[in-house]
């Protein structure tokens, strides 16, 4: 089996008792190896108590959770504390296990069409190594897709995030500070020595983003849009961020506020709304849409 396989076949293994302690709510040893001998992955044979001790602390580590045993039923279950990091994690991971459950059904596959991904799952594999092994990582990247701005560098990964059809690594750079690296513009990766571990946390990176862009200079503050009633609907079910808090509606308008960086991804995010989301406040944010409008229509008046 190629190193690449092992890869896959071992971090299936990892989503498998995930699936298992997630979809169960709570399940012994002895009910756990019962599952796992029927599974594909387990092919009748038995789970070792020592392999399933592994795979539990594998678990903890990747998917940042803690397994715990409740001594009265021996249940084993994925400890919940109400945290909105452990909320979110749970819902992007019953997600891939829905997707994974429709996708393995011949049936239901011609049924479900979804977003491409543009490039760089191959790498995927290895930045999980990465972050399992606790090891550095070492990139060929080619800035802005020219190969005359090709970069060999080593970096501590810090987290993974999908944005717009893309996969992006964020890495420490050997200058302390984060760094976004669109996996499909990642000519080659390879694990390097172990290191440890970086302080960086991604959830704070992007902590006051709309989605992918930290400009510097450019701070997170309160902006308020005014958005039709009929618009307003996408908004309420779509947050387009976490601090995202309405403060008054009528007939025609909802008027919310959201406190996010506005950078260019932000920008453009309310600009493709066209005149259905108005923002009202601030000022100097007011002034980069309309800037930003004005130069649209002077390239269509030529």
């Amino acid at each position: 089996m190629s190193e690449r396989r092992s890869q896959a076949y071992v971090l299936r293994r990892y989503m498998w008792l995930y699936e298992t302690l997630l979809s169960s709510g709570g399940a012994t040893f002895e009910e756990i190896d019962r599952l796992w001998q029927r599974s594909s992955l387990g092919d009748g044979l038995p789970l070792p108590h020592k392999t399933f001790e592994n795979h539990r602390r594998a678990v903890e580590e990747f998917f940042d959770v803690e397994i715990v045993c409740d001594r009265a039923t021996n249940e084993y279950s994925i400890k919940s504390d109400g945290m909105e990091s452990e909320t979110r994690l749970h819902e992007m991971m019953s997600s891939a296990i829905m997707l994974k459950n429709l996708m393995s059904s011949a049936d239901l596959e011609r049924y479900v069409h979804l977003e491409k991904i543009y490039g760089g799952n191959e790498s995927l594999l290895t930045i999980i190594k990465a972050f399992t092994d606790k090891r550095e990582l070492r990139l060929s990247y080619r800035h802005n897709y020219d190969s005359a701005m090709e970069e060999e560098i080593t970096v501590k990964p810090v987290g993974i995030k999908l944005f717009r059809q893309r996969w992006y690594l964020i890495a420490e750079k050997p200058d302390g500070k984060h760094y976004s690296y669109s996996l499909d513009r990642i000519v080659d990766v390879i694990c390097g020595g172990n290191v440890k571990p970086s302080k960086l946390r991604i959830d704070q990176i992007f902590a006051d983003s709309y989605g992918i862009i930290v400009e510097n200079g450019v701070h997170a503050e309160k902006i308020v849009l005014k958005v039709e009633r009929e618009q307003a609907n996408y908004f309420k079910s779509l947050p387009l961020h976490s601090s995202q808090r309405i403060i008054k509606e009528d007939d025609d308008f909802v008027t919310l506020t959201v406190r996010v960086a506005p950078t260019y991804d932000f920008i453009m995010e309310i600009l493709s709304h066209g005149p259905r989301v108005e923002v009202v406040a601030p000022e100097s944010v007011r002034a980069k849409i309309a800037n930003r409008i004005a130069q649209m229509g002077e390239l269509y008046r030529k």
